[in-house]
């Protein structure tokens, strides 16, 4: 069964509000209360559950305080922990990208490098190829060139031959002409002396 509480000051200030004397409201109190019987709370006792509500009040206040400082001071020891494993983590993280990225620069650099030799040994073989064309063609042209050297030598040979044989055979017609002409010189000038020489016997002494 639950035990009824007669507030009996909080009655003597309603009923003092309410317009009767003070004694009289006490007094009314004082009936009401002994009516009740004694499960009715005085304002002892109303004082005193108060004070001892303050107390547990106060007792519970402190240890939620504890409680919550103590809360507080685990999560600030979780959150410094995780900041420092997060830290830990990130440093790791970049620790390792570092190096990612270190490796990554020096295959960069051994593939460029590997590569510009390649380069370099193709330039090397193509322009020991071109020099190497161009050497035998220089000396294709300079056989060339000798052989028609050689062959400009015969015909020039050729044709001095041809011209001295010329030039002898043209001496030859020429002697020959000269002496055909003397002889028909002599032919032409024998009648014209023998005409001549009757004419100096016709002349009179």
């Amino acid at each position: 069964m639950a035990t009824f509480v007669f507030d009996t000051h909080r009655a003597v200030k309603d009923l003092a509000a309410a317009g009767f004397p003070e004694a009289q409201a006490e007094a009314l109190v004082e009936l009401v209360g002994a009516a009740v019987g004694e499960n009715a709370a005085t304002k002892a006792d109303l004082d005193a559950m108060e004070q001892r509500t303050n107390v547990r009040t106060d007792a519970m206040e402190q240890r939620m305080n504890v409680r919550i400082d103590d809360l507080e001071q685990r999560m600030e020891a979780r959150f410094a922990a995780m900041e420092q494993q997060t830290a830990a983590q990130f440093a790791a993280q970049k620790q390792y990208m570092d190096a990612r990225i270190d490796a990554l620069e020096q295959q960069t650099a051994a593939r460029m490098a590997a590569m510009e030799q390649r380069m370099e040994d193709r330039m090397a073989a193509m322009e020991q190829r071109m020099e190497d064309r161009f050497t035998a063609f220089e000396q294709q042209m300079a056989a060339q060139f000798a052989a028609q050297q050689q062959q400009m030598a015969a015909q020039e040979q050729r044709l001095n031959a041809r011209m001295d044989s010329l030039e002898q055979r043209m001496e030859a017609r020429s002697s020959d002409q000269e002496h055909r002409l003397t002889i028909r010189f002599l032919l032409i000038l024998l009648p014209c002396m023998g005409l001549l020489f009757a004419a100096l016997r016709l002349l009179p002494g």
